[in-house]
């Protein structure tokens, strides 16, 4: 197999590039095992019909920390990163262009001729998680293997940074029943879903909520008797919830009967609880504004659309 890489002019081009394809980063949703992200969510968002991400301060900091990873796993890997492996880079199949990939970095295996043979892939994490090295995170796991897959590669690292202050590293071999098996399922997402226009099954209540953010008057539906139990279920589980809030209300007042104008209680030197006020907070009076001045109000209020609201009767 062969692949093509390509360097774009800037980051936009770069997004770009990255919209009209797959990348590392987005096949673990595919595949269903991306915790932020479903199928259906990528779909609308490859589809249009959902603005494109946006960067967080976390990816932002991750971005800017890219190459602090990389050096450090260099440091403790006493391996050679080529320096140019740096930046907006690109590469796709040549024989399935929809499929791309954008490594971190790239870098020379240790006491081997520096040829396209002994290159390996280095993808760099900053998390606040802890990380165990035998058991990575899923989609991260995806997407070295995913990497690997695109650019032609037997060898890749994964190195990360825990809470700014924990570094861990993991080689990963290149799993070729693996790369397959994502190879198979994301083709049939592009044909199917993305060029075919065919909508992914929706997989939890975000997906509803994108999918049917309005209820449809009057319309009712016959649900499964797997559904009916577990209404009936939540039932018993709310039913539980409102016992024990009323108990714990109980034993609030009781205690907060022993504190008088104290602003904690101890026993036996041990403090058990506070009681404070609150600090004082000023409130825009909303209602008195709009009886005084019922023009401004109208000029600067504005129709917001109802939210879904779940009722278990």
């Amino acid at each position: 197999m062969e692949s093509i890489c390509i360097k774009a002019k800037n980051r936009e081009e770069w997004l770009n590039y990255r919209q009209n394809g797959i990348g590392s980063s987005e096949v673990s949703t595919i595949l269903g095992l991306n915790p932020w992200e479903t199928p259906y969510q990528l779909w609308r968002r490859k589809k249009g019909l959902d603005a494109p991400k946006t960067e967080n301060e976390a990816m932002i900091m991750g971005r800017l920390l890219e190459d602090a990873v990389a050096q450090r796993w260099s440091i403790a890997t006493g391996r050679e990163l080529i320096k140019s492996s740096s930046g907006d880079w690109l590469y796709y199949r040549k024989d399935k262009e929809f499929m791309r990939a954008s490594p971190d970095r790239i870098y020379w295996e240790t006491g081997k001729p520096k040829n396209i043979y002994n290159k390996s892939v280095l993808e760099c994490k900053t998390t606040q998680k802890q990380i165990d090295a035998d058991d990575l995170p899923k989609h991260w796991f995806v997407q070295v293997q995913w990497l690997m897959y695109v650019i032609g590669l037997n060898k890749g690292s994964l190195a990360w940074i825990s809470m700014g202050r924990d570094f861990g590293y993991k080689d990963i071999a290149f799993v070729p029943d693996f790369a397959e098996w994502m190879s198979e399922e994301t083709e049939r997402f592009w044909v199917d879903n993305i060029i075919g226009n065919v909508e992914p099954a929706v997989t939890n209540v975000q997906d509803v909520l994108l999918k049917y953010n309005r209820h449809t008057d009057g319309k009712i539906i016959e649900v499964t008797e797997d559904i009916a139990q577990t209404c009936a279920q939540l039932k018993e589980v709310r039913e539980q919830i409102s016992a024990l809030e009323s108990t714990k209300e109980d034993l609030e007042a009781k205690i907060k009967l022993g504190f008088g104008d104290a602003e904690a209680i101890s026993y036996q030197g041990q403090t058990l609880a506070t009681w404070k006020a609150a600090k004082d907070s000023t409130k825009f009076d909303s209602k008195a504004f709009c009886t005084e001045h019922p023009d401004m109000a109208v000029q600067y209020t504005k129709t917001q659309q109802g939210t879904r609201r779940f009722l278990l009767r």
